[in-house]
């Protein structure tokens, strides 16, 4: 079983280390799912994040700086429904669960916080990101800090792990 973790600071190439092993997955034909969350940028400002289902592509609004819930995040307001629209169904009917990431906006939502540690109990196959405060919460598991320069090392050894795992 997989069980894999990604942390490192921001700007180190997480979302796209995740969305590079969904692709190889995907064209090897492994069914997967699970979403990535990725930064909304307007005149080199961020101005929030959409979440994408990996299996459907269905790309939404999950923060932005326009108020479009009242559920307030730093500067960030958050839509929940859209967030759990597309995160509730992340552990369904799959060989291997991509997250991109486990953060503390991800975690204003009680459900998936309960539904994620929920599946981690379970036989699943899962790689995800995770945001660098909540290392500490998931020591049990396989943690790797991924840093710009160790970016190929770091996807090797998953791919390895993926291959040993019979996944790849």
């Amino acid at each position: 079983m997989v069980k894999i973790f990604v942390t490192g600071l921001p700007g180190c190439g997480k979302t796209t280390l995740m969305k590079d092993i969904a692709n190889l997955l995907k064209d090897s034909g492994v069914n997967i799912s699970g979403f990535i969350t990725e930064e909304v940028r307007e005149k080199g400002f961020r101005q929030g994040f959409t979440i994408e289902d990996l299996r459907t592509g269905e790309k939404l609004i999950f923060a932005s700086v326009e108020q479009i819930s009242n559920i307030k995040f730093g500067k960030y307001f958050l839509n929940i429904q859209n967030f759990e629209k597309i995160a509730l169904i992340a552990f369904e009917n799959a060989q291997i669960v991509l997250i991109d990431e486990i953060g503390k906006m991800e975690f204003y939502s009680r459900s998936f916080k309960y539904y994620l540690f929920k599946n981690l109990e379970k036989d699943v196959n899962l790689i995800a990101t995770l945001h660098r405060d909540f290392v500490k919460d998931f020591s049990r598991y396989e943690i790797l800090t991924l840093t710009r320069e160790n970016y190929n090392s770091i996807k090797e050894k998953i791919l390895i792990e993926l291959k040993a795992n019979n996944i790849l």
